[in-house]
């Protein structure tokens, strides 16, 4: 069987736009996915399903959102390069996992034809790295262990084993066009409020906080922090040791506890604002609204009586006053230093 996808907004990466038509909602892994991906003796391999959670999850477009209305205006991808970037320590360290565990079963993955491993040679802030990791996730065959039912002869075909990647390709990363695959996609979590949709979603998938143990790791406070560092550039931000760490933490908590504990209203400065659109501006917030922030506290020297309040407000105010803040600095130095004395 087949379909015709339509995109009705494109994020410009073929493999996002067609993860998207597949609709993945939710922190939740489809059950199928304990019995299309096993170890040879028939067992599911959690550690695998786990990590494809997680890939699957970055691969998702993310939506763009009018900051006033909440309305829908586009999708684009959440990592920055064609494929996604990660390594073997993060994974591991994600789902309390070693090394090795974490490796094999990316192998895995890539042996049922699911991802496939891309080792590159990048340069950042002038320094060459070697053979860094990117996964590229293959849709045709994500939505073969998702939807083994779809398949047109209704069976699911055996994984093909895939030769492992060796060391890919090297030299300095450059953006390049990816290929397209015919996905059918249905979604996996239908859009619908039939009693028929909410009896397939109850059977046929399992929230991440139930279940297995280590699914807990990949809840909803986990996959926000996740995003939250990646749009201000953490690790940069953490390197520089002008910041206090403490501080920039805290700051990633105020931010991830916003985002990502839905409710009706926030209040911010003594007023209350829609969930939706506080959250729309603080996942917009990067690294230069974070410096801002960290800066206005350096230079604070009146007493606060709540910091966390106080941080909440100067995050969600960062985007509108961050120009007219170095703007006053610029000034500041241009004239309030003597320099326009003769």
């Amino acid at each position: 069987m087949g379909y015709k996808k339509t995109f009705r907004y494109s994020t410009g990466n073929p493999i996002v736009d067609e993860v998207g038509t597949m609709n993945f909602t939710g922190n939740v892994i489809p059950m199928v996915w304990f019995k299309t991906i096993r170890y040879p003796n028939g067992a599911p391999h959690n550690n695998a399903i786990h990590i494809l959670a997680d890939i699957v999850y970055w691969y998702r477009p993310k939506e763009e959102r009018d900051e006033e209305s909440g309305q829908l205006i586009g999708m684009k991808k959440k990592f920055r390069d064609d494929y996604l970037q990660r390594s073997y320590d993060q994974m591991a360290d994600t789902f309390g996992l070693s090394k090795k565990q974490a490796t094999e079963a990316v192998k895995a993955l890539e042996k049922m034809g699911i991802i496939k491993r891309i080792f590159k040679t990048i340069q950042v802030r002038g320094q060459i790295l070697n053979n860094v990791l990117f996964i590229e996730l293959i849709p045709q065959r994500l939505y073969e262990v998702t939807f083994p039912e779809e398949i047109e002869d209704n069976t699911l075909s055996p994984p093909k084993e895939i030769p492992l990647s060796v060391e890919g390709e090297r030299g300095i990363l450059e953006k390049r066009e990816g290929t397209t695959s015919k996905v059918t996609g249905l979604s996996l979590k239908g859009e619908t409020n039939t009693k028929n949709t909410i009896e397939n979603t109850n059977k046929d998938y399992l929230s991440i906080n139930q279940g297995e143990a280590d699914m807990d790791q990949m809840d909803t406070i986990e996959i926000y922090t996740q995003i939250v560092k990646e749009n201000i550039d953490y690790e940069n931000l953490k390197a520089d040791m002008k910041y206090q760490y403490e501080l920039l933490d805290e700051l990633v908590e105020i931010i991830v506890d916003v985002v990502a504990v839905q409710r009706k209203s926030i209040r911010i400065g003594g007023t209350d604002y829609p969930y939706e659109l506080v959250k729309g501006k603080f996942l917009k917030l990067d690294s230069e609204h974070i410096r801002y922030v960290l800066d206005s506290m350096e230079k604070t020297t009146t007493h606060i009586a709540n910091i966390k309040a106080y941080l909440l407000t100067t995050l969600y105010n960062a985007p509108n006053t961050i120009s007219n803040y170095y703007s006053a600095e610029v000034n500041y130095y241009e004239y309030g230093n003597g320099r326009n004395e003769v």
